[in-house]
């Protein structure tokens, strides 16, 4: 893992995008004189690659399991995906087979009542298509930690246009639990309850944090370093294993100002334990979206842990903490 200083990696960034546009530009100026001064056409052919099952599936404590399952499309189609007949799906929950169910054609997400899931509950998911293909996987629900405390404060930073202005700074502390590997994400929702001719309105919004704590600036690999990658607020415990810590960010004042005297907001941090597959995969699709259009980079592959197939099993689990930025109601 590699960790920089927010500053120094500002300045490293905005100094990589202009080197890579004016590469950008060579290339594409070459580009021209390259395809002015050919007289040939080049024809090639795309080969389709045999169609793989794809199972998605991402259990959280005291919700309803839902199961997604398909076949990859191939290069040509503008389909999203392929819907799968013939398959039956066996849901075991710590070495106890607990179901086996005919995968329903035309359905994106199977939703399985039923089942209870709980804290480091161990699932193992199998998939039988046409009697022919199996494929497997597992995951083990990670227990969630809780939040001790979000202190806020009012503080001047500069934005991405690098302008001084006013957000909320949120401490949000917790305890890691030591001698094992965890893993994190933060979301921060913003819920709106306004009086409109006498009626209550409700608007929730995500907020996009300002990641400001060194843990978000962990990065796998070299290139990612440079790379303007957002891992929506993932981050691991290498900093703090086993103590308690502050992990600090911003919400930019935008999204906190009080727009009439009759609204009320309020914000919900959510800190989620993530396991192990759920971190490696939602970094790789941030990755992958990266450098989805980089000529300087190669495609980086979205981390999979279904044995014969594509996908991910991955399991997470929450703690919620709120307050009230506003309170204004007649």
């Amino acid at each position: 893992m590699k960790y920089l200083d927010s500053n120094m990696l500002y300045k490293i960034k905005h100094a990589y995008k202009y080197i890579k546009l004016l590469l950008l530009n060579f290339i594409l100026c070459l580009s021209i004189v390259f395809c002015s001064s050919c007289e040939k056409s080049l024809d090639y052919q795309l080969e389709n690659q045999q169609s793989k099952i794809v199972l998605y599936s991402f259990p959280m404590p005291d919700s309803i399991l839902k199961i997604h399952l398909s076949y990859t499309t191939d290069i040509l189609s503008q389909k999203e995906y392929e819907e799968i007949t013939k398959a039956k799906i066996t849901v075991q929950k710590n070495n106890e087979t607990k179901l086996s169910y005919n995968y329903p054609e035309g359905e994106k997400w199977l939703s399985i009542d039923g089942i209870s899931i709980d804290k480091n509950d161990s699932l193992n998911i199998g998939v039988n298509v046409n009697d022919s293909i199996i494929i497997s996987t597992n995951t083990i629900i990670p227990e969630p930690i809780q939040i001790l405390m979000v202190d806020t404060s009012r503080v001047m930073e500069f934005n991405d246009e690098n302008i001084e202005e006013e957000m909320l700074q949120c401490k949000l502390s917790i305890f890691d639990p030591s001698g094992v590997a965890n893993y994190y994400q933060i979301r921060v929702d913003s819920y709106t309850d306004k009086y409109e001719d006498g009626n209550l309105t409700r608007s929730i919004e995500t907020i996009d944090i300002v990641e400001k704590d060194k843990v978000f600036l962990s990065r796998d690999y070299e290139a990612s370093l440079l790379a303007d990658i957002d891992y929506q607020s993932t981050f691991d415990d290498l900093l703090f294993n086993g103590q308690y810590y502050y992990i600090t960010f911003l919400i930019p004042n935008s999204y906190i100002e009080n727009s009439g005297s009759e609204e009320k907001l309020s914000l919900h941090f959510y800190l989620f334990s993530l396991s192990s597959e759920y971190y490696e995969y939602i970094r790789s699709v941030s990755e992958q979206e990266a450098f989805r259009e980089d000529p300087f980079y190669e495609q980086s592959n979205v981390y999979s842990n279904i044995t014969n197939g594509l996908g991910a099993v991955a399991g997470l689990a929450f703690d919620l903490d709120s307050m009230v930025i506003y309170n204004n109601f007649k």
